[in-house]
């Protein structure tokens, strides 16, 4: 009888009464299946495992905190470095700026001071133009005059004012530069109202030596305070 190679024969070894083994024929043999290896015999289910969990090594950390404080520190650096370079340039703007302001307000000073100086010198000038002026018109009337009464009223009116051009050249700011020539004009204004008290005392009094004696003094004075304008002429060049 031919056999499956997937299936084993299998005899059935009987026990007889007196012990014996008895083989049973070829009808008794059962056919088993092959037995299974193992693995196949034994399979279960597959059993998921979970994977052990991967832990960070313990240099990891303070190695991430160290970028980072480097990064921050590279970060702050850059920063202050920058802005330093920023402050640098702008104190050295400022410092030039200054510099630059110290010189316009030494400017303005110095404009300032002229102009205060040209004021002061236009003021004395314009001051001596008009008291000037009044003293030659009026000296002019006391020569011309032919009678005591016009050479008296004239020779009033130059004393009145040449008093009052002595009083305004005392009461002015005279320019440093001008010092010298307002001095010889207050000595000829000093003069020429001298010589007018004595010229009308004379007329007063019908002193002929002191009308003539008062007339020279007078020229005299007039003399010297054409010499002080001419004088004030050059300074003012």
């Amino acid at each position: 009888m031919s056999t499956d190679s997937d299936y084993d024969a299998v005899a059935l070894v009987e026990t007889g009464p007196n012990g014996a083994e008895t083989v049973p024929d070829a009808a008794h043999i059962v056919l088993a299946p092959p037995a299974q290896p193992a693995e196949e015999a034994t399979r279960v289910a597959p059993v998921e495992v979970a994977k052990p969990k991967r832990t960070r090594p313990a240099w990891a950390v303070p190695v991430a905190i160290a970028a980072v404080g480097l990064i921050a520190s590279g970060a702050l650096g850059y920063l202050f470095y920058s802005t330093n370079g920023k402050l640098e340039a702008t104190r050295h703007q400022l410092a030039v700026t200054q510099l630059t302001l110290d010189g316009t307000s030494k400017q303005l000073a110095a404009a300032n001071a002229d102009a205060a100086n040209k004021k002061v010198t236009a003021d004395y000038m314009k001051l001596y133009t008009q008291d000037a002026g009044k003293a030659r018109t009026d000296y002019g009337q006391v020569v011309a005059c032919d009678s005591y009464a016009t050479c008296r009223f004239a020779a009033q009116q130059d004393l009145t004012d040449l008093q009052q051009f002595q009083v305004d050249r005392q009461a002015a700011t005279v320019p440093s530069e001008l010092s010298a020539s307002d001095s010889a004009l207050g000595d000829s204004l000093s003069a020429g109202i001298a010589a007018l008290q004595e010229l009308i005392s004379g007329m007063d009094g019908d002193n002929s030596a002191k009308v003539k004696d008062g007339f020279n003094k007078l020229d005299d004075a007039m003399l010297s305070m054409g010499k002080a304008e001419a004088s004030l002429g050059n300074e003012l060049q």
